[in-house]
């Protein structure tokens, strides 16, 4: 693994532009209508922008995979984030899709409990390059990055065969909501696991 720097922008945004291509969550977020992968590529620029500031961006050591973590405690309320949250508007979202991005944006942080954590954003492998074992080293990395800097993991997934990965590296499920299709909310923490505190 290695970090990423802001020359990897463009091949870390067409991995997880390839990745997310299909997915539930992504696809919920983006305008419905236009260029999809373009807006797709938006999101996922705007997400390097932020976790490349205000975070981690992570590369496997082939460059086929990556991962952006994001420290939420120091995402600072900015003109800077301001400016990045509008560009994402006019270039992904659209302002007629933004309120139900945000209603559903709202749910999702009343689950995700406000303590200092890793929040893993994304992480994804070229579709060709699935199966090798760059997506597993990729998530043990950002774990044992998370550990040394005693913070828990979490994340959100749509997909439901993700829940079983993640399960292997250490991950529980502590919450599920329907937010017009199922969000299944995962952690290292557990803390955050009520049933685990009692093990």
């Amino acid at each position: 693994m290695k970090r990423a720097t802001r020359a990897d922008k463009a091949l870390v945004t067409g991995i997880l532009t390839r990745s997310f291509a299909q997915n539930r969550s992504v696809l919920a977020a983006v305008r419905r209508h236009g260029d999809a992968e373009r807006n797709i590529r938006g999101l996922m620029e705007y997400a390097f922008d932020v976790c490349i500031r205000y975070g981690d961006v992570l590369l496997s050591d082939d460059g086929n995979g990556c991962a952006l973590v994001l420290y939420p405690d120091r995402k600072p309320e900015n003109l800077l984030t301001r400016w990045l949250d509008l560009r994402l508007v006019w270039c992904s979202i659209g302002w007629k899709h933004l309120p139900n991005v945000k209603a559903r944006r709202k749910l999702v942080q009343s689950v995700r409990p406000e303590v200092p954590m890793a929040y893993l954003w994304f992480i994804g492998v070229n579709p060709d390059s699935r199966r090798r074992g760059a997506g597993r080293q990729l998530l043990n990395d950002v774990i044992e990055l998370a550990r040394l800097a005693d913070r828990p993991v979490y994340l959100e997934t749509s997909a439901p065969e993700n829940v079983s990965w993640y399960s292997k590296a250490g991950f529980r499920t502590y919450a599920v909501t329907d937010v017009g299709y199922t969000l299944y909310y995962l952690t290292t923490s557990p803390q955050a696991i009520p049933w685990l505190q009692q093990q």
